[in-house]
């Protein structure tokens, strides 16, 4: 099986699509969950609001929206195919209400999707992975997958050695082109071959 790397940034080269550059303030430090696969649960904010900027000019929604604070952004049909894949304790689907730069409601049909922890599928051997002397990992400078660790895998998932990368299972991926999801940047990962 194929397994991609969904890009959180979107398409950068169509400046037509709305890219999100400013976290919503309300979130302060907790931000980091949504961008690392730390469950919020009930220390989610009733009312998250984000707000677009002015300093980009690109106002065209679309299926997920690029931002650069990582965090996966999909409207909600999106989130309900992603849903309908994933066991409902490895994800978080939080609503919030996206606001147009002079403040005013432009869509409430977006979700954050943090799936939650990491799945050790990296296939060490095979992989370039830089590590510090205390064992944790600075870099990975190549990235091959072990498919025999992904077996049972959720369709969306974070790996352990890298929760900043969402990885998606080809099922899933070819849902998401048939479904003709915008905005959705996928990069083939590397997966060793069994024996």
């Amino acid at each position: 099986m194929k397994f991609f790397e969904l890009e959180t940034l979107g398409d950068l080269n169509d400046a037509e699509l709305l890219f999100l550059d400013q976290e919503p303030e309300v979130m302060g430090l907790d931000g980091y969950c949504l961008a690392a696969g730390e469950r919020l649960g009930d220390g989610y904010p009733e009312e998250v609001k984000l707000q677009s900027g002015e300093d980009r000019p690109g106002i065209q929604l679309s299926s997920v929206l690029g931002n650069n604070f990582n965090y996966l952004i999909v409207c909600s049909a999106m989130k309900d195919v992603i849903a309908a894949t994933c066991p409902k304790d490895t994800l978080e689907c939080l609503p919030f209400t996206l606001l147009d730069p002079r403040g005013r409601v432009r869509s409430q049909d977006y979700f954050f999707i943090n799936p939650i922890g990491g799945v050790d599928g990296v296939d060490a051997k095979a992989s370039d992975i830089k590590y510090h002397r205390s064992g944790a990992i600075v870099g990975i400078r190549k990235l091959v997958l072990d498919p025999e660790k992904l077996r049972g895998a959720p369709s969306l998932f974070r790996l352990q050695q890298d929760l900043q990368l969402y990885v998606v299972s080809e099922p899933l991926a070819r849902t998401f082109q048939e479904r003709g999801f915008s905005n959705v940047v996928l990069r083939e990962l590397a997966v060793s071959t069994t024996s």
